[in-house]
């Protein structure tokens, strides 16, 4: 199964050097041309089912990429793990009033104030990938996502980084990106939040840990009816 992912299109938040996390600005202009040219870089690659996050900006550019794939919007589904990392009292700061690489080290699981650490927003997200891979797994499935939660998703499909290494993960604005679900790494397939970390829960029908084989069956079984 492929799954392409494309980084939302720009705000003004981005466009003026800002942490954006979970403030919820909408496209400019430019992010807006940024979605239409993601769609052209997207015909007839087969899109099944587009998944995006929940803030304004990353449905905003699933809306004009559905649209312009000629998919149906009212079916893109939000996923609600999928918001982008919450940064907490710097959220709206310029970032380079900010040490951005001590916030992004996984190793270094430094959080912000009233934020979460970058181990917070893996734990949330990579068990709720491999749910949806394992659901959807004939599907090619388009996520729709801002920058930090593209990053966990690279590390999802390549592996967890090396010491010193995650800084090299660029995330462009309105950049489509290409990846095999075959090539998951083991560990990651295995990878199981701590029940008191964030995301761990199974609320709502949008579950954030690990679900057993059984479950995905019957979910499977629901789906097709």
């Amino acid at each position: 199964m492929k799954a392409f992912v494309v980084i939302n299109g720009l705000t003004d938040f981005e466009a003026e050097g800002r942490i954006i996390g979970n403030s919820d600005p909408p496209l400019n202009d430019e992010g807006k041309k940024q979605a239409e040219a993601a769609a052209e870089q997207l015909q007839g690659k087969g899109i099944d089912m587009i998944l995006s996050s929940p803030q304004l900006r990353t449905i905003e550019t699933a809306e004009i990429i559905a649209f312009g794939l000629g998919f149906d919007t009212s079916k893109i589904t939000k996923g609600l793990k999928l918001y982008e990392r919450a940064f907490g009292d710097l959220e709206g700061k310029l970032i380079s009033e900010v040490d951005m690489f001590a916030l992004s080290s996984w190793f270094g699981n430094a959080a912000t104030p009233n934020g979460e650490t970058v181990k917070d927003t893996a734990n949330r997200i990579i068990a709720y990938m491999n749910n949806m891979v394992k659901i959807f797994r004939t599907k090619t499935m388009l996520l729709v996502v801002p920058e930090h939660v593209y990053k966990v998703l690279f590390w999802f499909f390549n592996g967890l980084p090396e010491l010193g290494r995650e800084h090299i993960v660029e995330a462009v604005n309105g950049s489509v990106h290409e990846f095999d679900t075959d090539d998951i790494p083991t560990a990651i397939k295995d990878y199981q939040p701590a029940s008191n970390s964030p995301g761990a829960d199974d609320s709502g029908d949008d579950p954030g840990r690990l679900l057993s084989q059984n479950e995905i069956d019957a979910l499977i079984a629901e789906l097709q009816g």
